[in-house]
């Protein structure tokens, strides 16, 4: 007997940038195949537990990719969230400037949060890596947006090519054009999926940011200690500077991730945000994560 489980996620608000492998479909004998007995589980976000932070050293940040209104990012200053991640760019299609996160970041910054942005390229393209960076990068500022700091994606290995010197090739070459204008980078990614799609790259530079994921599953059960005590050095990356250790909650009517961030630097950033915002009287993203 067959009993076929689809994982389904309310989503108010996309998750997270990792991508849960729940839609894989194994390989059965065809003998236990019987239409009649097909079952359908759903697992919907649980509500994420209020923080509780005993330790100065940590900031606590959510991320998330659809549109959210200025009433919830509101609500996440209000439950003690410094700041967000939302994602920039999207893999739909050839790759796109993801035109939701330019509401998002306004929310976000009229409500007094932190922003950081992510992009989740498209390594089968007939974009190149900078190329895609551009359509990131252009759509920000032409919406009177000040870029500081990106995030790549480097998740979910079955997205990406099985030449590891053609996965570097496009990582570095987003590094490299981020780099020209002037940003700081980080990754998003685990040791798993580092060593997958890069062959455990150890050159990719030491002034890259690491902001790592270890969940044991979606929802609060899934949850991993909010600290980076589980973190172990790879590629080039030696400390990290975000980790999320939650995926697939409920929050302010959104579904989140949860992360934790370093602090120590982000009064400091912020400090620089108000200077950029008043030469500028652009809206300022990054720079809320240093290494």
């Amino acid at each position: 007997m067959l009993k076929l489980v689809i994982f389904t996620l309310f989503v108010s608000a996309c998750a997270r940038p990792q991508d849960l492998d729940t839609n894989r479909v194994l390989p059965l004998s065809q003998e236990l195949f019987n239409v009649s007995d097909i079952k359908f589980e759903q697992i919907e976000a649980k509500p994420a537990p209020e923080i509780v932070n005993n330790d100065a050293s940590y900031g606590y940040a959510v991320d998330f990719s659809l549109p959210t209104s200025l009433s919830q990012m509101k609500c996440l200053k209000s439950a003690n969230y410094a700041a967000i991640f939302v994602r920039a760019f999207t893999p739909s299609g050839s790759g796109a400037f993801d035109t939701n996160s330019v509401a998002t970041i306004r929310n976000a910054y009229s409500a007094g949060l932190g922003i950081e942005v992510y992009m989740t390229p498209q390594p089968i393209s007939s974009l190149q890596g900078y190329q895609q960076f551009d359509l990131l990068y252009n759509g920000l500022v032409n919406n009177g947006i000040t870029v500081r700091s990106i995030w790549i994606q480097v998740t979910s290995p079955v997205n990406w090519s099985k030449t590891v010197t053609t996965n570097i090739n496009f990582i570095n070459s987003i590094i490299s054009r981020a780099q020209q204008h002037g940003l700081s980078v980080g990754i998003y990614t685990s040791q798993y999926d580092w060593n997958q799609i890069t062959g455990n790259w150890v050159t990719a530079g030491s002034n890259l940011m690491l902001w790592y994921w270890n969940v044991y599953g979606p929802g609060v059960t899934g949850e991993t200690p909010a600290t980076f005590a589980d973190f172990r050095a790879f590629g080039s990356f030696k400390q990290p500077s975000v980790k999320q250790y939650a995926q697939v909650e409920s929050l302010c009517n959104l579904v989140v991730n949860r992360d934790v961030y370093a602090v120590g630097i982000p009064a400091a950033a912020a400090a620089a945000t108000k200077t950029d915002l008043t030469n500028s009287k652009n809206i300022v993203v990054g720079g809320v994560i240093r290494q």
